[in-house]
């Protein structure tokens, strides 16, 4: 899966927009959360598959252009792009390891292994803002 990340985004407006993008994730994060928790794990799956464009998108973009701008801008700050970068390879491992397998896992586990992706997201963009 390629990504073309616009390099010429003024930064202002690249983080509006990640913000936002942040913000427009979180009821859909609510509702796959809700699902899992009701155990209706088939229909979290599908939205999660359904949201994985966006969100894996949103990483790269993320990762290119944000661990760019505080290795010129606050080089002090390189612990912050680790953790980005860490954050990063989790959700492509989520989405390439762990969401195709859900079904095949036991229900409690299923559930576990949905919230605490939501829970790392949500984490993910709270820190972010």
């Amino acid at each position: 899966m390629s990504y073309i990340v616009d390099h010429n985004e003024p930064t202002p407006k690249l983080v509006e927009r990640l913000e936002r993008e942040h913000r427009e994730l979180t009821p859909e994060l609510d509702r796959v959360e809700s699902l899992a928790e009701s155990g209706n794990l088939s229909v979290a799956q599908s939205v999660l598959q359904s949201l994985s464009q966006r969100i894996l998108r949103h990483a790269v973009e993320e990762k290119a252009r944000i661990m760019r701008i505080i290795a010129e801008k606050a080089p002090s700050e390189m612990e912050t792009s680790t953790d980005i970068m860490r954050y990063h390879r989790r959700v492509t491992e989520f989405y390439d390891d762990k969401l195709p397998h859900l079904s095949e896992m036991p229900t409690s586990r299923a559930k576990q292994e949905i919230k605490d992706f939501v829970v790392e997201l949500r984490k993910h963009h709270e820190e972010e803002e």
